[in-house]
C-alpha cells in the first residue's frame, strides 16, 4: 500500500508540476507573438541607436569645443637683429588666432643686469601687427592691422640690496640654476579684437626696441592671451558641466531627427506596401461571424431563426393536446409516424408545417 501511495503522490506531483508548467507556458505564449517580436525589435533598435548617438554626440562636442574655443595662449619667439639702428625682429603668427575674440598682447624680454642696461633707464617697445598680405618692413605702415608703443624699464635696486641679493643667491649662481637676469613683461595691447574674415587676422608681427643706450637682450617673445567672455568663458571654465549639457543637447537633437526620419520611412514603406497590394488586386479578408445569416443589425435573417407564427403555434399545440390514439389514427399506422415526429420543434420548414396542419384537420374530421 505504501508503494501505491508513493506512486500516487508522485503522479500528483508530476501532474501539479505539469499543470504549473502549462500555466506558465500559456502565460508566456503571448510574449512570443509577432506583435511582441516587433516590439522587441523596436526596443533593440532604439537602444542601439541611442548608444550610437551617444558616441556621435561626444565626438560632435569635441569638434565643437575645438572649433569654438581658440587657443588660450599663443607665444611666438622673436629673434632680434642688431646692427645699424635699433634692435628689431619679426615672427609669423600662423592661423591660431580667432576673429571676434579679445586678446591681451604682451612682450616679454629677458635682459641681463649689465651696467649699460641699468643705465638705459626707460626705453620704448614698438609692436606692429601686419595683415595677411603684407610684408613686414618699415615702409609697410599702410598694411598694418594694429600698432602699439609702450615704455619699459628694469627694476631698480640700491647697491646694498643688490649686494645682499647676490650673496643670497650666490650658490644658485655658482651651480648655474640661476643667472643675473631679469624678465620684463610689458603689456602692449589690451583686449584687441579682430573683425570677421581671414584677411583681418594678422599673419606676422614686428618688435623694435628704441633706446639711447645699447641694449643687451637674452631672448624676446610675444604672447597672445585670449580673454573669454559669455559662452566661451562658461565652456572653458566649466568643462565637465558644459560637456554633459552640450552632449545631451546634441544627443536629444540627434534622437529627435532619427525618430522623425524613422517615422517618415515607416509611413512611406507602409503606403508603398498598401499600393502594391491594391495593384495586385488583393483585398483584406474580413472575419465573418459564426452566424453567417445575421444581417448587419444583428437580427436573424433565416426563417428557421424567426419565431413561429401565433396561429401556427396554436394549431400545433391543439394537435399535441387533443390528438389521442384512435382506431382511425392507428390505421394510418406507420405511414404517418414519421410525419408526427418533430412537430412543434420549430426546426422544420414552412411547407412541412402546412402539410402537417392539413393532415391534422383531416384527422379531426374523421374523428368527428
Amino acid at each position: 500500500m505504501s508503494d501505491y501511495a508513493t506512486d500516487d503522490e508522485i503522479d500528483k506531483e508530476n501532474s501539479s508540476s505539469w499543470g504549473a508548467m502549462d500555466a506558465l507556458i500559456s502565460r508566456l505564449r503571448p510574449l512570443a507573438s509577432k506583435k511582441f517580436q516587433k516590439a522587441y525589435m523596436g526596443i533593440f533598435l532604439f537602444i542601439t541607436t541611442a548608444l550610437f548617438m551617444i558616441g556621435v554626440s561626444t565626438v560632435a562636442y569635441f569638434i565643437f569645443y575645438y572649433k569654438f574655443i581658440p587657443q588660450v595662449e599663443l607665444q611666438r619667439p622673436v629673434h632680434l637683429q642688431f646692427g645699424d639702428g635699433p634692435p628689431w625682429g619679426t615672427a609669423p603668427l600662423g592661423t591660431e588666432l580667432a576673429t571676434l575674440q579679445p586678446y591681451d598682447v604682451t612682450v616679454q624680454l629677458e635682459m641681463p643686469r649689465t651696467p649699460s642696461n641699468l643705465a638705459a633707464g626707460n626705453f620704448m617697445l614698438d609692436l606692429t601687427l601686419f595683415s595677411h598680405r603684407s610684408i613686414p618692413a618699415k615702409n609697410a605702415s599702410r598694411e598694418l592691422i594694429a600698432r602699439s608703443r609702450r615704455p619699459a624699464i628694469m627694476t631698480y635696486a640700491s647697491p646694498i640690496v643688490d649686494t645682499a641679493s647676490k650673496l643670497t643667491y650666490l650658490p644658485l649662481y655658482l651651480t648655474g640654476w640661476r643667472r643675473e637676469a631679469e624678465t620684463l613683461e610689458v603689456q602692449m595691447m589690451e583686449q584687441i579684437e579682430f573683425p570677421r574674415g581671414w584677411r583681418n587676422l594678422p599673419e606676422n608681427l614686428r618688435v623694435e626696441i628704441h633706446s639711447d643706450e645699447k641694449m643687451q637682450v637674452y631672448n624676446a617673445k610675444v604672447e597672445f592671451r585670449a580673454i573669454f567672455t559669455g559662452l566661451r568663458w562658461f565652456v572653458y571654465n566649466w568643462k565637465i558641466t558644459s560637456f554633459f549639457i552640450f552632449s545631451f543637447v546634441f544627443w536629444s537633437i540627434s534622437m529627435m531627427s532619427t525618430s522623425v526620419v524613422w517615422l517618415v520611412l515607416a509611413y512611406m514603406f507602409s503606403a508603398d506596401h498598401e499600393t502594391r497590394e491594391t495593384e495586385r488586386g488583393g483585398t483584406p479578408i474580413k472575419e465573418e461571424s459564426d452566424d453567417e445569416s445575421a444581417d448587419p443589425a444583428g437580427f436573424p435573417s433565416s426563417r428557421h431563426d424567426q419565431p413561429p407564427d401565433e396561429s401556427e403555434t396554436e394549431d400545433d399545440s391543439e394537435v399535441d393536446v387533443k390528438q389521442e390514439p384512435s382506431p382511425t389514427t392507428s390505421e394510418a399506422g406507420d405511414d404517418n409516424a414519421t410525419e408526427h415526429v418533430g412537430t412543434g420543434t420549430g426546426l422544420e420548414s414552412a411547407e412541412a408545417r402546412g402539410v402537417q396542419r392539413r393532415r391534422n384537420h383531416l384527422f379531426k374530421e374523421e374523428d368527428s
